[in-house]
């Protein structure tokens, strides 16, 4: 695989993508703006003009991640691009001092018109955003790239370790690398070959912000919609009578009547169903036990450190190896509880959690404050590149 060869493919794929596209925008997964947004790069350019960084993050989870860079570079110059309407959605709403657009799919002619069009610097990628062409037509035309909390899962790295001549061509691209994690900094190394720099992770970049007292409120958090029939079997085993109130937040909320079918008449009045995006921290400030999603299954697990920020204990089933670093250090300082992927097993350790008595608020924020402490290095690179 080569640039040009990654051109022809993509090509050829084009009516396939535009058909998905249509499809997309007919059952309101995309609207009018957005599909307009990638497929024809068709924007207000003026507004533009004194923009010379994009920022750029795909979805809700990198969106919670951007705020550090937010904070600490020039709002006139940054411009906000994104990939889904959810992400476009609650950006508008969380930024609403920012020009926020979608990015652009990595079609050639869509990646130059777009271009030509910003007097860019630089285009920070958060994340695992790897799009050839954008990474090789920015380079051409001197914009400097920089990934920011970049990640790579296993299976991403299998995919791209099989295009090695591929991957450090796409690596030479880059002026700057930071990893998200030791383990991430080195799978991109290997990918890359490029320097790889790790100082921290942005999404530490979180307030500390613990209520004392906290009743027995329990919560399972972006839980996957593979995973709702193994929840529901975890719940069934609880001792409810020992739980003020259990929630439960889908990782994708439009799945959530289809959770409340499934809870069936015994359950539906006794669990609350979250269906709204941005309102989770209001769940985690009064929850004394948080169990992540993603990890019943082979996903890799989610984000622990806004439930932790807020003094929540973390619960997780063994696949959490996206979040492996920060699972290992929160189990070690007993922050939180590894389990098998056995619903028996599960639903008595969060029973026994019931009783302990977590007295973690100084713990907690000397974790975050030890791993905040190099991000302002970060910034200072990116503003000299």
């Amino acid at each position: 695989m080569n640039i040009f060869s990654y051109n022809v493919i993509i090509s050829f794929s084009y009516p396939v993508i535009f058909l998905i596209g249509l499809l997309r925008l007919i059952y309101k997964k995309e609207n009018y703006l957005s599909f307009q947004q990638k497929f024809f790069a068709n924007h207000d350019y003026s507004k533009f003009q004194k923009v010379n960084i994009i920022i750029h993050f795909a979805s809700i989870g990198e969106l919670h991640s951007i705020k550090f860079l937010l904070d600490k570079l020039n709002k006139e110059e940054i411009l906000l691009t994104c990939t889904t309407l959810s992400s476009y959605n609650l950006s508008k709403e969380k930024y609403p001092h920012y020009n926020v657009i979608f990015l652009p799919i990595d079609f050639l002619w869509n990646v130059n018109k777009f271009i030509l069009n910003i007097n860019l610097e630089k285009i920070l990628w958060v994340d695992s955003e790897i799009w050839p062409n954008w990474l090789n037509c920015s380079k051409k035309a001197k914009i400097k790239n920089i990934l920011v909390n970049g990640r790579l899962s296993k299976k991403s790295y299998a995919y791209w370790n099989k295009l090695k001549s591929f991957s450090k061509y796409l690596g030479e691209k880059y002026e700057l690398i930071f990893a998200k994690s030791i383990e991430d900094k080195e799978r991109l190394y290997e990918i890359f070959k490029s320097k790889v720099y790790y100082l921290g992770n942005l999404k530490f970049y979180l307030n500390v912000n613990i209520t004392k007292g906290k009743k027995n409120h329990l919560c399972f958090a972006s839980i996957h919609k593979a995973e709702f029939e193994t929840i529901i079997k975890i719940i069934t085993k609880l001792d409810l009578k020992l739980f003020e109130s259990i929630t439960i937040i889908p990782r994708h909320i439009q799945y959530s009547n289809d959770l409340k079918v499934m809870l069936g008449e015994d359950l539906k009045n006794k669990i609350k169903i979250h269906d709204k995006f941005g309102e989770s921290q209001t769940i985690f400030d009064k929850s004394k036990i948080v169990f992540m999603g993603g990890s019943l299954i082979h996903h890799g697990g989610q984000n622990p450190l806004e439930a932790l920020a807020r003094g929540c204990h973390i619960v997780s089933g063994k696949y959490n190896d996206n979040f492996k670093d920060q699972y290992l250090d929160l189990e070690r300082l007993t922050l939180a509880t590894i389990v098998n992927n056995d619903t028996s097993h599960i639903s008595s350790k969060i029973n026994d959690l019931v009783d302990l008595n977590f007295d973690n608020s100084n713990l907690i924020d000397n974790y975050f404050k030890d791993n905040k402490k190099n991000l302002n290095k970060m910034i200072e690179m990116i503003q000299q590149c």
